[in-house]
């Protein structure tokens, strides 16, 4: 599961929510039939998921007992991996199902309850296979070798064997990982419960905004900001500020839950710090981490110019957050849901024929759930926990082009999942963060670029400049300060420091303080904002935010390629998405072009990002 996190986050560093400047010609009609999916190609119904699911506990066992036979002959460890692998497969499927059903409506009991068991048949089946790794590491490296080179079924199994060797000296007894896996639960439901709070226990405001009333949820909230009204944006900004602050000391205790939760599995692992743990699969090195941080610092003061012509464009004598999604200019248009795909088909052109037909068969599969549901999840995501069948993707569409730059996003993580298991086993289709969001944020920036390209009027322009200037502003240099705070905070849990809500608090705002400028008098950044970093519900998924940057500046690299009409740039980035997760996200980053600890692999960020600034600029001087 791959989250666009920029849903929902923080106010203080509001979404960017697009609105058009140009669509199709000649929309088709709406196919209001692809706006809810079909789970029955998973299970048919409840009951059928049900008895999968006891069948699968009824399994464990039997893995359980494979313990002190892997060693035995090659053929006994090809069978004994492909028995778990099988059943991991199986409780994937199992847990898709009911984390997709759950999220059709949060309010319904009966779906949180199915997701509870998912989640527990996760950790028992963790539980049952944690003799695994230590009895394989036991057999030692030139031992296996020679299994492998003596079986040829095991090289499906050849990476999951590399990782781990990896892990080896972090590997405790079997009945330590067994303990530590029956820990996950409760590190996950730590998540659980923001998330719960967030979507359907805190009593949102509501404000008045164009003679309706509007319940500010943390979707509804995003809409709002985009209302010519600056009094609207104020009062709503100051609901929400009021009600987060409520809510602080809450937030806070199960954010810390979190924190510690990640800490201690860190320390029991021999770790030096919850990064290093996060990151140990990937071999991601940390220079990268340095290096990214240090590219965003540098190309702030272009940041800071389109801030400053904000300002300037609105008429403000301060430019405060609730300003940020404004509109510098009129126009817009809302979609039917088939209007926007074929907006979406048209922009990723550049990717080829095959791709365009391909994404255009997906939208007909009734994979997608886009209806905006009561209970529904602010958000979107794609599940691709299913090998075999095609991804689900997850969005709320509301019709304006946010929805539209959304599906792209989400389409461009099914796609990738849709190559890589065409051309990866079970074992290795699965991909990392490091790479994901790459070909998503690159389907949102061509589709950004095509509305540049075909804006016909003065505001057109404007719009469609605004639009890809806030794509990067919200998916890489406020995710950057985003990173920052996540570090920040599990450093200080990582040091046994206490952890407050007022830590929290104080953490975010320096750092969002020094990314809006507010210094150089670019902004001005109250407390009131400093209390949203209660919407970042990102910070529970294990770094996320950092993986996320890593990706869309890799999507970057290769737009720029892509867009050049570059074959070789083409050619590399599929090859990257049909590796899957065969090698370390770095090893295949590096391989199609992207060195992720070189200051160079960001500079077509940063060249993007002046180059739009200086356009807006340039618009902007021309009047009407």
């Amino acid at each position: 599961m791959f989250l666009r996190f920029l849903l929902g986050c923080a106010a203080a560093l509001a979404v960017a929510a697009p609105v058009d400047a140009q669509g199709p010609a000649s929309p088709p009609a709406d196919r209001t039939q692809d706006a809810v999916w079909d789970l029955t190609r998973l299970y048919p119904d409840a009951a059928a998921w049900e008895t999968e699911r006891a069948a699968v506990e009824a399994a464990l066992p039997g893995v359980s007992a494979l313990k002190g036979t892997l060693g035995a002959s090659p053929k006994a460890l090809r069978d004994g991996l492909d028995r778990i692998s099988d059943l991991r497969r199986r409780v994937q499927r199992l847990h898709a199902y009911a984390h997709l059903k759950a999220d059709e409506d949060t309010r319904v009991p009966e779906n949180q309850e199915r997701l509870q068991q998912a989640n527990a048949l996760q950790s028992h089946f963790e539980e049952a296979v944690a003799f695994a790794a230590p009895e394989i590491q036991g057999l030692g490296r030139a031992k296996v070798e020679a299994f492998e080179a003596n079986e040829p079924g095991l090289s499906r199994h050849r990476r999951p064997i590399e990782l781990i060797f990896r892990r080896a000296d972090h590997t405790a007894s079997p009945e330590i990982e067994k303990l530590l896996a029956a820990f996950q639960p409760l590190r996950q439901q730590t998540g659980v419960i923001h998330s719960t709070l967030a979507f359907a226990d805190i009593p949102w405001p509501s404000v008045e905004a164009d003679g309706k009333v509007v319940h500010l949820t943390p979707g509804a909230y995003g809409d709002v900001l985009e209302n010519p009204d600056r009094e609207v944006r104020r009062r709503a900004f100051e609901a929400m500020a009021g009600t987060l602050a409520a809510y602080e000391r809450t937030q806070g205790a199960i954010l810390a839950a979190y924190l510690e939760d990640w800490s201690f599995e860190a320390k029991a692992r021999g770790y030096p710090s919850a990064l290093a743990l996060s990151l140990a699969d990937d071999a991601m090195p940390e220079a990268g981490f340095k290096t990214l941080v240090a590219a965003a610092d540098e190309a702030l003061p272009t940041l800071h110019r389109y801030l400053r012509l904000r300002k300037r464009m609105l008429g403000v004598d301060e430019l405060q957050v609730y300003d940020l999604l404004a509109p510098l200019a009129p126009g817009g248009r809302t979609y039917t849901l088939s209007e926007g795909q074929a907006l979406v088909l048209k922009a990723v052109a550049p990717l080829g024929p095959d791709y365009v037909s391909a994404l255009d068969k997906g939208f007909h599969e009734h994979v997608m759930h886009a209806a905006p549901n009561p209970g529904k999840p602010s958000g979107a995501y794609t599940n691709d926990d299913d090998y075999g069948l095609p991804p689900y993707v997850l969005i709320s569409f509301t019709g304006n082009l946010f929805s539209v730059s959304t599906m792209a996003h989400e389409w461009g993580h099914a796609m990738h999942s849709r190559f890589a298991e065409a051309a990866q086993p079970f074992e290795t289709a699965g991909y990392s963060p490091f790479l994901a969001d790459a070909p998503s944020l690159a389907n949102e920036m061509l589709l950004a670029d095509y509305l540049i390209a075909h804006a016909t009027t003065h505001d057109e322009k404007i719009v469609a400049l605004t639009n890809e200037i806030e794509l990067l502003r919200t998916s890489y240099f406020g995710p950057v300060t985003y990173a920052a705070f996540e570090l920040k905070i599990h450093e200080a849990a990582d040091n046994g420091e206490p952890l407050t809500s007022k830590r929290f608090t104080q953490t975010y705002c320096d750092l969002v303080r020094k990314f809006d400028g507010v210094a150089e008098g670019v902004m001005t950044v109250d407390d009131k904002a400093c209390a949203f970093w209660q919407n970042l519900f990102f910070v529970y998924y294990d770094f996320y935010v950092y993986r996320y940057i890593n990706a869309v500046s890799a999507a970057a690299y290769f737009t720029d390629g892509i867009e050049r009409g570059d074959d070789g740039a083409r050619g590399k980035f599929f090859e990257m998405l049909k590796s899957g997760g065969s090698d370390d996200p770095y090893i295949l980053l590096r391989r199609a072009g992207f060195d992720a600890t070189s200051p160079d692999a960001y500079r077509p960020m940063a060249r993007r990002m002046e180059r739009l600034v200086a356009e807006l600029e340039a618009e902007v001087a021309k009047g009407k």
